[in-house]
C-alpha cells in the first residue's frame, strides 16, 4: 500500500522509493514497440495517463518540489560501469529536481542509498552526467543496493543519488523547481493544434512542462 510519508522518508534518507509496480513492464513495452514516440499525440497521452495522472508520482513530485516544471524525458540505456547522477552539489544543493524512471522488464540498477547527501569528486560522463567512482561512494559510507526488475519497475528518484543502469533501460522524466530550469533547453513540439491541446491538458496546478512549440516559419528546404 503507498504511503507518501513513507514515500518523502525515503526519499530524504535514501535518496530515492521504489514503488514497486510489476504492471510497468508491460506499459513501457506499449512504447518500445512504437518506437519510444515522444512528442507526438500517443506521447503526450502517455505521459499524461502515466506519469502526470498517477497519484502516487504526482503527490510526491508536489509534496517535495510544490511548483515545478517536467524539464526532460528521455530514454536512458544500461551503461555498465558508469555510476551517474544528474545533479551534484551533495546536501548543500539541496533538493531541487527529481527524477521519474519506468525500467523496462529484466532492467537492472545498482542505486546508492545516501549518495545525495555528499558532494563527491566527479567527471563529465559519456553522456554528459556527472559520474563518479564506487571508491568515492564507499569513502563516503554510502552503500549499494541492486535492484533486479523482471516485470519492470518504478524509482523516484533525487537527482543528486549516483546509480548505474547494467541491464536494460528506463524511460526517464526529470521535474525541477523553476530555478533549476533556467539553462535547460525547451523541449521542442510541432506546431500542431493537437499537440497544443495535449500538452496545456497535461499541466496540473503545480506542475507545468518545459516546452515550446516549432517556429514553422524557420524551417527549411533540403
Amino acid at each position: 500500500m503507498f504511503s507518501l510519508e513513507t514515500a518523502r522518508q525515503a526519499l530524504l534518507n535514501d535518496g530515492f522509493v521504489d514503488l514497486e509496480d510489476t504492471t510497468v513492464g508491460d506499459i513501457v513495452l506499449e512504447m518500445e514497440r512504437r518506437d519510444f514516440p515522444y512528442l507526438t499525440p500517443f506521447g503526450l497521452k502517455y505521459c499524461k495517463r502515466q506519469i502526470l495522472g498517477d497519484e502516487r508520482i504526482r503527490d510526491v513530485i508536489e509534496s517535495l518540489l510544490d511548483e515545478c516544471s517536467l524539464g526532460h524525458w528521455l530514454r536512458y540505456r544500461a551503461l555498465p560501469g558508469h555510476i551517474e547522477c544528474f545533479r551534484r552539489g551533495g546536501k548543500e544543493a539541496g533538493l531541487r529536481v527529481l527524477v521519474v524512471h519506468q525500467f523496462c522488464k529484466d532492467a537492472e540498477v545498482e542505486i546508492w542509498h545516501g549518495s545525495h547527501l555528499h558532494d563527491l569528486p566527479t567527471t563529465e560522463g559519456v553522456r554528459s552526467l556527472h559520474e563518479t567512482t564506487r571508491l568515492e561512494l564507499e569513502k563516503a559510507g554510502c552503500t549499494a543496493e541492486l535492484k533486479k526488475f523482471q516485470s519492470g519497475g518504478l524509482i523516484i528518484r533525487d537527482a543528486r543519488t549516483y546509480a548505474e543502469i547494467p541491464e536494460g533501460y528506463a524511460i526517464t522524466f526529470i521535474f525541477a523547481k523553476p530555478d533549476s530550469l533556467s539553462t535547460w533547453p525547451k523541449i521542442l513540439l510541432a506546431n500542431s493544434p493537437e499537440l497544443i491541446r495535449l500538452a496545456v491538458s497535461m499541466e496540473t496546478p503545480k506542475i507545468r512542462l518545459n516546452f515550446a512549440i516549432k517556429d514553422s516559419s524557420t524551417s527549411t528546404k533540403p
